[in-house]
């Protein structure tokens, strides 16, 4: 039972990013207001509202809220997770609510089972982590860690794509942890319910000012399509991996996506059918605040969209089908800029770890 419950709530990421032809049909849907620059190639487009209800800029940036979000999934008992190290908590920007307990000896297995049946009645997702008393780091819990930490964290993600926490879910974290250190006799500290709630607004606001997504769309001419073998063979290319979502992916060194490549009609880039696939476009979409590599990353996407364009004789456009020049896209660029200096001052630059966590 202790092996079940502590692997129960050991969470990973397992949902693949969704067709990006259902994102961009949920953006068309609502047009946005040009405001003035002083010429077309230069609209940036206002109330094209973000994840968490902000305002982004330009026509080819899209509300975030449309790159789904990765739901956690309970790992089965019969495929324990290896010990992982964390960033201690503390050092990082705060972005949970956090009950520690502590103990003169190792927590045993029922301490850990009665703290797993009481997490997994909570409204939101807990993270677990031990102490390694040899070396200092925060440990990721597995079923084999009974008998192993003196210390032991829960962490109360406060923001994420979904939702913020409530002032009732952080009050309701805090009595259950305090039942669970008096039930079994265990010191523990809470985080400031007050302090949380005003954080977790403050990083609610932050969030939805950069929780934006970059869309540049390369579209055939009147009468003109563009095939699926010459599409593949110019994602490739470029190093683009066809993934089992049907999108090529531009991969960072470590295999994370940095932006997609995906079909703008209805049918997906699958290996066995994009031989004889026709389109009469494509898009490149880059999930700014997730995307490693800050403004780099763009510029990389720009290049490969103008190779596109080059080589398929085709248009580059925003989201509304409009031409999309030197003078646009570098507009786009100066308000990237800004969005990953603001990141990176916050102390979540894009792609880390912490923004990874906020905005899935």
């Amino acid at each position: 039972m202790g092996a079940v419950v502590i692997a129960g709530v050991l969470v990973f990421n397992w949902y693949q990013e969704r067709s990006h032809r259902r994102r961009a049909e949920e953006v068309f849907d609502t047009p946005p207001k040009d405001i003035l620059l002083g010429t077309d190639d230069e609209r940036i487009a206002a109330d094209v509202v973000g994840d968490h209800g902000r305002d982004v800029g330009a026509d080819a940036i899209i509300p975030a809220t449309t790159v789904p979000a990765a739901p956690e999934l309970p790992l089965p008992a019969s495929d324990p997770v290896p010990d992982q190290a964390v960033p201690d908590v503390t050092d990082e920007v705060v972005i949970d609510s956090i009950a520690t307990f502590e103990s003169t000896v190792p927590f045993d297995d029922t301490f850990l089972v009665r703290l797993g049946q009481t997490i997994g009645e909570l409204s939101r997702t807990t993270r677990l982590l031990g102490l390694d008393d040899l070396d200092g780091r925060w440990l990721a819990l597995s079923d084999t860690s009974a008998g192993r930490h003196r210390r032991i964290r829960v962490a109360m993600q406060l923001v994420d794509r979904q939702a913020v926490v409530s002032r009732a879910e952080l009050e309701e974290f805090e009595r259950a942890m305090r039942m669970v250190a008096e039930e079994s006799a265990t010191d523990v500290t809470v985080s400031d319910v007050d302090a949380m709630e005003a954080r977790a607004q403050e990083l609610d606001t932050f969030c939805g000012d950069v929780d934006i997504a970059i869309g540049l769309s390369v579209v055939a001419r009147t009468g003109q399509m563009f095939q699926g073998t010459t599409i593949r063979a110019l994602a490739e290319s470029a190093g683009l991996k066809l993934r089992a979502d049907g999108q090529f992916h531009s991969e960072d060194s470590q295999g994370s996506s940095q932006f997609t490549l995906d079909n703008q009609d209805t049918e997906p880039f699958f290996p066995d059918s994009i031989k004889g696939l026709t389109t009469t476009g494509v898009t490149f979409l880059l999930d700014v605040p997730r995307a490693e590599g800050g403004v780099a990353a763009y510029d990389r996407m720009v290049q490969v969209t103008k190779k596109f364009a080059a080589t398929l004789d085709g248009n580059i456009v925003d989201d509304n089908r409009q031409p999309l020049n030197d003078n646009g896209l570098d507009t786009i660029r100066r308000h990237l800029v800004s969005v990953y200096l603001a990141m990176d001052e916050k102390g979540i630059p894009a792609g880390s770890p912490v923004a990874m966590r906020l905005f899935s």
